[in-house]
């Protein structure tokens, strides 16, 4: 699609790009998970300021926004957090760094980027590419074997004989559906397989009283059986990992090691079978979603939520809510709750309306608490009065990439469109002109939206003097699913189960995901959208886990849900989700093939 848009270029009157940096004085405590850390360095990056945490876990230090605290503790990995307008708490859980140096030694080389290794793959026999990006044997500080496919056997049954010629000490079982006890000894291994399949252990694992068996990466995807449909001649490379640092990421189905296969025909762009669309990442690894893994919802549920629910009536709902302003009077998120349930009936609107006066009021300056509250009014519906709040928050943010993204959004919700379309406009200006560096991650939503804008209703925007170009590319059509979540300390895994129940889960979380997480914080955004492409053929489900925000404070998540994306029948819903219950996937909602969102 290629189209050029005349639209009027409004002057923003009061909006600007420059914040005032204030000192802020940042506290918090740092543990290991179950037990405080003292004498963990906390230092300002490239600066000479730090401090140690006391015997408790506890510190305090002064940055000022934009600058990164780094926490630093012998033996556990390095984390890197960088300060915001609004952080005053960040309460640390550090995680062990994993090292075990299996006659292998060790000498400071500089990191090589990705891009460079993938370049250098083909030359570089010390290369294997997984699919947590390309590994350098010469450089990973555990021991990792690897071998050329054209040194590989071919003699025997699969290329499996020929693994198990390179490997001194490793075991091969071949199972069969007529040897006695076949399956018997599988059933201890506790994996379905089928018993034509032959079993790797390894030599670290045939040391163990209970050995476990090898899994498979091949071109990225994870398979606990051997991979024997692969032809000997079609291995580029492969690679064994028995170290537990190189195994870890991976999770305890690795725990017999892993052999890592790149083959000759490996695509990562891989497309659906037939189709140009996307591989379904849920398909990734064979893993099936397990319903048990699920959480109660309502375990962390205020005990005033509980109260309130059980008024009997609009007397008793008012008189309570009288009675607990007193006692929650500087908690907006007694407000916050109070209001998702007083939205749920027009009975309590005068309700509703005393808390969103009090949360614009009292909390004015929070952004974080804004935001919230305009996520509740948008999925209520109340799009005017949203609007008003995201243009307090942009007063507030006008450095953050995220504050036009929301800004637009809400003006579109309010019906005013030219004035969705200038935000889009000035912000990809401010691109252009570098007040904003261009961010793949960001710039990929706030283009489908604005690209949607102009197909949704680029006949009723007016035109003006500033031409903007819809920007080219395929016009997806389908399901269309964008999250925004009002903490940027927030960390979580969205969980996507496919109709065939297999998942896909995205990290956002420091362990996993840091360079993204650091990305969000330096441009200002915290979204992330997804695509489902047509036909659905079934019920997707998405589930969250949720694990923390380094303080004692909820995070709220904004679903918005396009159903028929780009077409004439598109239609939209909104829902938010409080997280406050740690370590525990939650279920949020589905979407079937009719087009219909379900909450859970």
């Amino acid at each position: 699609m290629k189209r050029n848009i005349v639209l009027v270029l409004l002057t923003l009157v009061g909006y600007g790009l420059t914040a005032q940096v204030q000192v802020k004085k940042i506290k918090g405590i740092v543990t290991d998970g179950l037990s405080p850390l003292s004498n963990v360095n906390i230092s300002i990056k490239d600066s000479d300021q730090g401090v140690k945490t006391d015997k408790t876990g506890r510190y305090e230090i002064y940055a000022d926004e934009g600058q990164v605290l780094v926490y630093s503790y012998v033996g556990k990995q390095d984390m890197e957090i960088m300060i915001q307008d609004v952080t005053r708490f960040l309460n640390v859980e550090m995680f062990d760094k994993i090292e075990e140096l299996d006659e292998v030694t060790v000498t400071k080389r500089s990191k090589k980027s990705q891009v460079e290794l993938f370049k250098e793959y083909q030359e570089n026999k010390s290369l294997i590419k997984t699919g947590f990006g390309i590994l350098d044997r010469e450089k990973t500080g555990y021991s990792m074997r690897i071998l050329d496919g054209d040194d590989l056997s071919s003699a025997g049954q699969d290329f499996i004989d020929g693994l198990q010629a390179w490997i001194p000490g490793a075991q091969v079982f071949r199972p069969n559906a007529f040897r006695p006890g076949g399956g018997s000894l599988l059933g201890n291994v506790g994996r379905p397989t089928d018993l034509t399949i032959p079993i790797v252990y390894l030599p670290r694992a045939t040391r163990s009283a209970k050995p476990v068996p090898a899994v498979y990466e091949v071109d990225g995807v994870l398979f606990t059986d051997a991979p024997v449909f692969l032809s000997s001649n079609n291995i580029e490379r492969i690679a064994v990992i028995e170290s537990i640092a190189g195994i870890a990421r991976y999770g305890s189905l690795a725990a017999g090691g892993v052999v890592i296969i790149n083959t000759k025909t490996g695509n990562y762009s891989k497309k659906e079978k037939g189709t140009n669309k996307p591989f379904d990442q849920a398909k990734l690894r064979n893993n099936f979603w397990d319903e048990s893994q699920l959480g109660n919802m309502n375990i962390a549920e205020p005990s005033y939520m509980v109260e309130l629910k059980n008024t009997k009536n609009k007397e008793e709902t008012e008189e309570w809510f009288e009675t607990q302003q007193k006692v929650y009077a500087n908690s907006p998120y007694f407000y916050l709750d109070v209001l998702s349930h007083f939205n749920s009936s027009k009975e309590y609107k005068n309700l509703a309306d005393e808390a969103i006066t009090v949360l614009e009021s009292r909390f004015a300056n929070d952004p974080r608490v804004l935001k919230a509250l305009a996520y509740q009014l948008d999925a209520a519906g109340a799009y005017e009065r949203a609007n008003e709040i995201y243009k307090q928050v942009f007063i507030l943010r006008p450095h953050y990439a995220q504050s036009y993204l929301d800004l637009s959004n809400s003006y579109r919700n309010a019906g005013n469109l030219e004035y969705a379309a200038t935000l889009y406009a000035r912000y990809n200006y401010l691109v252009k002109e570098s007040f904003f560096e261009d961010s793949e991650s960001f710039s990929t939503v706030l283009d489908n939206s604005f690209n949607n804008l102009i197909t949704q209703h680029g006949n009723l925007i007016g035109e003006g003097r500033t031409a903007v170009k819809v920007k080219d590319g395929e016009e997806f059509k389908g399901t269309r699913v964008v999250f925004e979540w009002n903490n940027s300390e927030a960390e979580f895994d969205l969980q996507f189960v496919n109709p065939e129940n297999q998942y896909y889960t995205w990290n956002h979380t420091l362990r996993e995901n840091s360079e993204r997480i650091m990305e969000e914080k330096k441009q200002g955004f915290s979204c992330q959208e997804y695509l489902i492409y047509k036909p659905i053929g079934g019920t997707w489900r998405i589930n969250a886990q949720y694990l923390g925000n380094k303080s004692l404070t909820p995070t709220y998540l904004k679903a918005t849900v396009y159903h028929n994306f780009n077409t004439a029948a598109q239609q939209k819903e909104i829902h938010v989700f409080k997280l406050s219950a740690k370590n525990n996937y939650q279920s949020l909602f589905s979407i079937d093939g009719s087009n219909s969102m379900k909450e859970q």
